[in-house]
């Protein structure tokens, strides 16, 4: 137990020296001159001058309250309150000293008014000091969103897209170039209009497609400024649909069989790991980033089985498919490990695939086949199994691991989780057959 200011120091010298301290603090609040005065430009003259003869803090006291606290480089006016009322364990409030400003931007009679507000909400039960911190708090969120859109959209990216997938960095893209084509990447968001999102219809005119990518991009960055308390509204949901980019004509190229023979034993030179990638996406249906991206640890041998993890997939979903006997050999013309890429397409050792056009290009002047493009041999796969089999859509459809809106909606959704995978493989199987019969073995007896 100890009673006063005297804490239970066991050692005589830390007690001495806090003795000493606290006389020191005492005689340098018992030397401060603090002079009752009303407070005005003349007062304010005449004590500042006195300051400097003496060389320390002078404190004027007004009838009102206001106190004016006067250094050697700086003045300020202050106000000590203690809020009404006790606090949960019963005691008073402590004494608040509450800094109102000072001489140079606030006239004396500006600072008394002050002080009588700051005594009305004492009164009223209210605490000044929290009211200012609440104040200068909203102040600094009004500020931070003031922030131009670029920055917000690099919030976006860290936060929510990420960087694992082709689809969110695509996502990223879109948003980023439909900024810049509306100039207004240094916008605040709160400035951002419907009137404004209009114009991505009128840029694109002549490239619905993109226009619509851009659009949807946005939109979805401008949905998580809504959920970060940002905007109160997104202002694309304000735009009509006559309005908005309309949606590109559905694509419905897909490859015959003699077109296929081509992609697979192509006329002219083609550099043979694109080769080996292109006949593995002939007979495997994946989207191309995910094959690009497959590793030694996705290809399970034993099972003859690829498997995705769900931030792997376009669709976050996780996804199995069978493989055949001719995928299998694909996988292993180069020995890979674990976790190195199954096709290394990039000329940079471990860089992922991104020269995709370049890519395109290539198998064309290779094939002959001028409307290439590695997405139309999943089309071409769903279009000639539903042609040359019995295998219903939903099953062919799984193969391509879509989310199959139209056969997994509403109830059905809820309780039908099936994979399927026998019947994936059955799928995988006949579509090798066809392959083999009428793509492969056929092209090497035209060669």
């Amino acid at each position: 137990m100890y009673i006063g200011l005297f804490p239970p120091f066991r050692n005589h010298y830390l007690t001495l020296f806090y003795v000493k301290f606290l006389y020191f603090v005492w005689l340098i609040v018992w030397l401060m001159p603090i002079i009752k005065c009303s407070i005005d430009r003349n007062a304010i003259s005449k004590w500042t001058k006195h300051q400097r003869e003496l060389g320390q803090k002078i404190i004027l006291v007004d009838p009102s309250g206001l106190r004016l606290a006067i250094n050697a480089r700086s003045s300020s006016y202050n106000y000590n309150f203690r809020r009404r009322g006790v606090d949960h364990q019963g005691r008073r409030h402590p004494q608040r000293t509450l800094r109102i400003g000072d001489p140079v931007t606030m006239s004396p009679q500006q600072a008394r008014l002050r002080v009588e507000e700051i005594k009305a909400e004492v009164r009223d039960g209210g605490d000044p000091a929290a009211s200012i911190k609440r104040s200068a708090e909203a102040e600094r969120q009004r500020e931070y969103q003031q922030r131009p859109l670029c920055l917000w959209l690099e919030d976006y990216r860290n936060r929510v897209l990420g960087d694992v997938s082709q689809h969110k960095r695509d996502e990223y893209a879109h948003a980023k170039s439909a900024l810049v084509e509306l100039n207004i990447a240094n916008t605040p968001p709160v400035e951002l209009n419907a009137r404004v999102l209009r114009e991505l219809a009128v840029i694109h005119s002549d490239r619905p497609s993109t226009g619509r990518h851009r659009f949807g991009a946005l939109s979805r960055f401008l949905d998580y400024l809504v959920d970060e308390d940002v905007i109160e509204r997104n202002p694309g949901k304000d735009i009509s649909r006559r309005h908005k980019p309309k949606a590109s004509a559905p694509r419905e190229t897909f490859y015959s069989t003699d077109e296929l023979r081509l992609l697979w034993n192509p006329p002219n030179p083609l550099r043979p790991d694109y080769l080996r990638f292109l006949r593995f996406l002939i007979i495997c249906p994946l989207r191309m980033t995910e094959a690009a991206e497959l590793r030694g640890n996705n290809i399970f041998f034993d099972e003859q089985e690829l498997r995705l993890s769900p931030h792997e997939t376009k669709n976050n979903e996780a996804f199995t498919l069978p493989l055949t006997g001719i995928a299998v050999d694909l996988i292993n013309e180069v020995p890979t490990g674990k976790d190195a890429r199954c096709f290394q397409l990039s000329s940079i050792e471990g860089a992922p695939m991104r020269s995709w056009s370049f890519f395109n290009k290539a198998v064309r002047r290779a094939s002959g086949v001028d409307q290439f493009n590695l997405h139309h041999l999943r089309r071409t796969f769903a279009t000639l199994m539903s042609e040359h089999s019995n295998f219903e859509e939903s099953v062919i459809d799984a193969v391509l691991n879509h989310k199959r809106s139209a056969t997994r909606a509403g109830v059905m959704r809820s309780y039908q989780h099936a994979k399927n995978i026998e019947k994936r493989r059955q799928v995988m199987h006949a579509w090798e057959s066809f392959l083999l019969s009428e793509v492969i073995d056929e092209a090497g007896k035209k060669r």
